[in-house]
């Protein structure tokens, strides 16, 4: 797999699919949800350059506290036994995000890189130009771009693409239903779906830390 599609599926698993919907929902609910919880009641609840980046970069930390204090209070409750697993899995998310980033930030004053980042922003700009000017139409723009990935980046696999959207779909279904079990308030299903959150961060893990080890060498 191209090292750009590995970075888009990392972001997917990280961003997206590796924290539940349910949860996205809680995220300005915290502290509520810590109360319905304790209760025993569940309510249904290309990247930019300089400070813009950092700011995205401290956001996402922060809802990620929330949906990770979430998560736990659902553990304690319905799957006690596994919480200190869960407490494990989030802390090695965090120091695995914090070096990626600082691995990132090493990246970004590669000369190359840079100029490969300049070069596909010049391009784009020139290209969406054309496309507001009617001299192109969004598809030829959208055959440019992509022969300039290739040509930077190799060609894609089709097999990485069936891996990727197998993945996503296995993510997407325990997500289903864990919003199902939430919704319903049903703890038996909680109890049940909650183990495969936990599997699926754990597996989210263990692609970051590989992810890592390819930047560092």
């Amino acid at each position: 797999m191209k090292l750009w599609q590995k970075s888009v599926l990392a972001t997917a698993l990280v961003t997206g699919l590796a924290i539940p919907a349910g949860v996205h929902a809680a995220d300005t609910q915290a502290r509520p949800a810590a109360k319905l919880i304790q209760a025993g009641q569940v309510g249904a609840q290309h990247e930019h350059q300089g400070e813009h980046q950092k700011g995205k970069w401290h956001r996402g930390m922060h809802l990620n506290a929330h949906r990770q204090m979430y998560l736990t209070l659902l553990a304690e409750k319905y799957t006690p036994d596994s919480v200190d697993e869960w407490k494990a899995a989030f802390a090695e998310r965090e120091r695995l995000m914090t070096e990626l980033k600082a691995v990132r930030e090493q990246n970004g004053q590669d000369e190359q890189k840079q100029k490969l980042r300049e070069e596909w922003k010049a391009l784009s700009e020139n290209l969406h130009e054309q496309v507001k000017n009617g001299e192109i139409t969004r598809e030829q723009m959208k055959q440019q771009l992509k022969e300039w990935r290739v040509k930077n980046f190799g060609e894609r696999n089709p097999k990485d693409a069936e891996t990727m959207r197998a993945v996503m779909e296995q993510f997407k279904q325990t997500h289903e239903a864990f919003d199902a079990a939430i919704q319903s308030g049903d703890a038996a299903k909680i109890k049940d779906v909650l183990p495969k959150l936990l599997d699926e961060v754990k597996t989210v893990n263990q692609h970051l830390a590989k992810k890592l080890e390819k930047k560092k060498n």
